[in-house]
């Protein structure tokens, strides 16, 4: 399960004004911290945890503006790899997820195959996130040490687009994402600096290898799920 935790500029991006109502898909976050969401963690009703592999994937979403032309960067909160893509339709969450979805993958394949990762290893963590990863949710929530983080690379986007041109085609935003998590990171969750490209694979690489249910085939779908 994909968690967004949406900054206060990505809740505006996703809030739409119909019949004169402002409305969006964002449900009220089960904690107060993101910390204490992957410490307890919590599922809407209905929802076999068991089944659902007890896994929750926790990013922080921001919308950002240059030239006119917006960006979503979403970075994940345990190693502050960061994704950023062309925002496209406002209000629309599946547009984003179709999105985010291909880059996700394209950045953990290039990055594990840089890393000399096994192939057979590689199509198994990519496996085991389709498993998984059925269903999202939004929550109009932030992290301060996340958001400094979003801010440096959101600082890198902006020097790129104004001195080398804007980013908008797949293959040009891939090296950026890969680019960006190539700078040290530091958090009070770890001893030392990091790297997020290499703690990206590293974790992919992690969560694979923990015991999975036996019987995937009745995950209950929640609100949001890919198309």
């Amino acid at each position: 399960m994909l968690v967004f935790n949406c900054t206060k500029a990505a809740v505006e991006f996703f809030v739409v004004t119909r019949q004169g109502q402002k409305v969006s898909d964002l449900e009220p976050a089960p904690h107060k911290t993101i910390a204490e969401s992957i410490e307890t963690p919590a599922f809407p009703n209905g929802v076999d945890t068991d089944k659902n592999g007890e896994f929750q994937w926790q990013w922080v979403l921001h919308c950002v503006s240059i030239k006119r032309k917006k960006y979503l960067m979403a970075m994940d909160y345990q190693s502050r790899f960061c994704i950023t893509v062309v925002a496209g339709k406002k209000g629309d969450i599946y547009q984003f997820l179709n999105t985010f979805e291909p880059m996700l993958k394209a950045c953990f394949l290039s990055l594990a195959n840089e890393s000399g990762v096994d192939t057979v290893e590689i199509e198994n963590c990519v496996d085991h996130y389709d498993r998984e990863v059925n269903d999202c949710a939004f929550h109009p929530r932030s992290d301060r040490s996340v958001q400094a983080h979003l801010n440096d690379v959101h600082w890198h986007l902006e020097r790129h687009c104004y001195e080398d041109g804007m980013l908008l085609e797949d293959v040009d935003l891939l090296g950026f994402n890969l680019f960006s998590g190539q700078f040290p990171r530091n958090s009070k969750h770890k001893k030392e600096h990091f790297f997020p490209n290499e703690e990206f694979v590293n974790q992919w690489q992690q969560w694979t290898s923990k015991p999975q249910p036996v019987d995937m085939s009745n995950v209950i779908v929640l609100s949001h799920h890919r198309q």
